[in-house]
């Protein structure tokens, strides 16, 4: 039998969520089922969000960097933002497949590496809990209204707290730079306060600013300097739900020399000012 679905969901109200599902489906039993997209593709905004498919039965592939990797039942595999993806149903035995496409805020300590500059590719020995979690994602996509979108987000945070924890990685050659460049980000992150300079990055991570520059680009999917700003606005976030300080006092805080740059970068990121984001969150 052959069987697909295509479902989307609507941009959330709320735009605050730790990650929220774009769009999500799943094939079965269909030989033809093969996807190739290039680097950094708006394909289904596939630039802004990762790509997760698990597989429940049947078998198929992934290619990357030359190599061929067969999956089967219980084998999965996750690109992030901007990647290259290759992969397809088996012919003779097309797999039955569910996929999510979704979009992160603030989830980097939990995803890691995974899916950043490399497909990340897995194996659960169980997979069920993906599988409950995903068909009451499909189950809310059929039917979508507003108030659901809060549970949709949860149900997505849940099978990716389940991934993160049970799933062994399938081992791929590595991309040298990965691991040096996320130290840079965790540095960046743990240090935004400072008067961190691009030069400063660079060092730390050992490259020149040139090379620097285009591989965490490449990596994390946005500059090393729209990333610190990034991290100081979610720090000024953290702030100004669990402080009485005032904006000025929290743009100091959070590394901007100046309140009105702050309040600026703050609007343009969140689509709100500090004051309105704070009186969202009032008890």
């Amino acid at each position: 039998m052959q069987e697909q679905e295509h479902l989307f969901f609507p941009q959330p109200a709320f735009p605050h969520y730790p990650c929220y599902p774009d769009y999500i489906g799943g094939f079965s039993g269909i030989p033809s089922h093969v996807v190739q997209r290039p680097a950094r593709t708006t394909d289904l905004r596939l630039d802004q969000l990762y790509n997760l498919h698990f597989v429940l039965g049947g078998r198929g592939y992934v290619d990357w960097r030359d190599q061929r990797y067969e999956l089967g039942i219980g084998d999965g595999f996750l690109y992030g933002p901007g990647l290259p993806q290759r992969y397809g149903a088996d012919r003779d035995s097309p797999w039955d497949i569910r996929w999510v496409h979704f979009a992160t805020n603030g989830l980097e300590s939990m995803l890691g590496t995974r899916g950043m500059g490399e497909v990340w590719i897995f194996h659960m020995k169980e997979i069920s809990k993906l599988h409950r979690c995903m068909e009451e994602l499909l189950a809310l996509g059929r039917a979508f209204d507003l108030e659901q979108e809060a549970r949709a987000s949860v149900l997505l945070y849940e099978l990716l707290v389940h991934l993160m924890k049970e799933a062994a990685p399938i081992a791929l050659p590595r991309v040298t730079a990965v691991s040096s460049i996320h130290r840079a980000a965790d540095y960046i992150r743990a240090n935004c306060t400072e008067a961190l300079t691009l030069a400063d990055m660079a060092e730390y991570a050992g490259y020149s600013v040139p090379y620097f520059s285009r591989k965490f680009h490449g990596i994390i999917g946005k500059t090393p300097t729209a990333y610190l700003l990034e991290s100081r606005v979610l720090l000024a976030k953290q702030m100004l739900v669990s402080t009485p300080w005032t904006v000025k006092e929290i743009a100091s805080a959070a590394g901007f020399a100046q309140s009105s740059y702050f309040i600026h970068c703050f609007k343009r990121l969140v689509h709100m000012t500090p004051e309105q984001f704070r009186s969202h969150f009032k008890p």
